[in-house]
């Protein structure tokens, strides 16, 4: 009965760090995919580079979920940079890509 008792404690405390657990802000998010944008364009190791990459296409599904996108209608390709979405912005519609 003991280790009942502490094995339903135990998942008790877990249930509740988890629930703790913070999503991370738009900006904490922007400064991650920066970072591994720089990593993804990188030179070295083409393992960390792939890595970056992929890191860095996960952080821009993440900023895109959190209602960010990644320039504006007719925006040179320079000039753009994360924004929250407005009406001129330039939405990717995963779902398109994968439909057949």
């Amino acid at each position: 009965m003991r280790i009942v008792a502490a094995v339903l404690a135990l998942l008790i405390a877990s249930g509740e760090a988890f629930a703790q657990q913070q999503l991370p802000t738009a900006q904490e998010l922007l400064a991650a995919e920066a970072k591994a944008t720089q990593g993804c364009e990188g030179t070295g190791d083409t393992a960390i580079i792939k890595e970056q990459c992929t890191l860095r296409d996960r952080l821009s599904g993440r900023l895109a979920q959190a209602g960010y996108c990644w320039g504006r209608k007719g925006q040179m390709d320079a000039k753009k940079e994360w924004h929250p979405c407005a009406p001129d912005s330039i939405y990717v519609n995963d779902i398109e890509a994968v439909r057949p």
